[in-house]
């Protein structure tokens, strides 16, 4: 998971340029400066070989206009994702809008399977990667709310099953909230997983890296010094809700976490009746791949829909007249404090959620997710009620992701023009 950098968004967005002419803003234009330029410029022009154009055009901006603004920004999807999808050799996208704090909108685009002709619908199954780590943060601040947790506790008074190996740091300071918010010192930023076929390791081997496939997990910064990205930690979180609930962690994020939110396609485990409506995942090449699997559930492991997705996200926001965030799950002031960047993150990451600030002001909090095959992300704007998630089940995903944010961003949460 990276944080959002601002040179790659304002490239990305001066490839919008010409796209976003259209959509306005609630601000004041700014007078446009012309440039001058010598008539004959004193150095040559330097001369080069451009790379060929793609042969599908750039989407162009067309309002949609709608009483409802979540179809308008439908609309635009339906006309220019098919040519954004073939610019970028995407095989399939799902899209879900969150309006007024509520799922509002799903379609699918594209193939589930390319070979086999199958098309990409709102019932269509994705693995969700890193996005798994905020749906299971949840179901850690369930544990903290009815009081079989403590955030702020070291985590080893919570472990009997495995520890955390020996080292220079002091392990009380590696705690259930810095777990959380990847400021623990941990190792391991991330899993490859394991195909099919392959026996998966237990949780004690998979953190103690005895198989050779994994490396172990254990601290290597001091614990609340800084932000260390750690899939690790999230595996460490994994043990503890085991540990502390006395059941598997799949079953108790179905029915801690997902039952209640009517998350009913998804899950930590990929059963039968999944494995049914779960895409195939491709390669940047076009290529299929296995669908890999993961020991390591709360930290990558998660398999969901587009419209499960979102209301998942749309239950950290507070809904039409007095629905409240967090939809007796947790607290909405739980939510909020997981939405809070934590201390030594440079104001980018909570509990479970990466945040930053639009031109505007508008807060979003968002997360991103890649496994091998699979590109992910959600994002919302809790004061506004308003989200998106899109999932992709293709390594070329992350660009067709980031020009379809950018959209939503400016036309949608800023400018409120579809």
């Amino acid at each position: 998971m990276r944080f959002q950098h601002t040179l790659p968004r304002l490239l990305a967005l001066l490839w919008f340029a010409t796209l976003l002419s259209g959509c306005g803003s609630k601000s004041a234009t700014p007078t446009p400066v012309t440039p001058t330029f010598p008539s004959t410029p004193t150095v040559p022009a330097p001369t080069f070989t451009a790379a060929p154009l793609p042969t599908t055009p750039l989407p162009t901006f067309t309002p949609y206009p709608s009483p409802t603004p979540y179809l308008g920004f439908a609309g635009w999807l339906d006309a220019n994702l098919p040519a954004l999808m073939e610019r970028h050799q995407v095989a399939g996208v799902a899209v879900a809008l969150i309006h007024d704090g509520e799922l509002a909108w799903s379609q699918g685009y594209g193939f589930a399977d390319r070979a086999a002709g199958i098309p990409v619908t709102p019932d269509t199954i994705f693995q969700v990667a890193s996005i798994s780590k905020s749906v299971s943060a949840w179901g850690v601040m369930r544990l903290v709310e009815t009081g079989k947790l403590v955030v702020d506790a070291p985590v080893g008074q919570y472990l009997t099953r495995w520890q955390l190996p020996p080292s220079e740091f002091d392990h009380g300071e590696v705690t259930i909230y810095r777990l959380l918010s990847h400021t623990a010192g941990l190792s391991l930023p991330s899993y490859a997983g394991f195909e099919s076929g392959q026996l998966l390791p237990s949780l004690e081997e998979s953190l103690s890296g005895t198989t050779g496939d994994e490396d172990g997990v254990r601290v290597i910064l001091e614990p609340g010094s800084e932000y260390s990205y750690s899939g690790g930690g999230y595996t460490v979180l994994q043990l503890v809700i085991e540990e502390v609930s006395g059941e598997t962690f799949a079953d108790f994020m179905r029915r801690e976490v997902l039952e209640p939110l009517q998350m009913e396609h998804s899950g930590f485990e990929w059963t039968p009746e999944m494995q049914a409506l779960t895409a195939t995942a491709y390669d940047a090449d076009g290529q299929p791949l296995p669908n890999y699997l993961f020991t390591a559930q709360a930290a990558a492991g998660l398999y969901a829909t587009a419209p499960d997705l979102a209301r998942f996200v749309a239950a950290g926001l507070p809904g039409s007249g007095s629905e409240q965030a967090g939809q007796d799950v947790l607290l909405p002031e739980t939510i909020e404090l997981m939405y809070q960047p934590a201390p030594a993150t440079n104001g980018g990451y909570g509990l479970g959620y990466s945040s930053y600030t639009l031109l505007d002001g508008t807060r979003v909090v968002y997360h991103g997710g890649h496994n091998r095959g699979w590109e992910a992300r959600f994002e919302a704007a809790p004061e506004k009620g308003t989200g998106i998630v899109i999932l992709t089940n293709s390594d070329a995903g992350a660009d067709l992701i980031m020009d379809v944010i950018n959209v939503w961003e400016n036309c949608v949460v800023i400018c409120g023009c579809f």
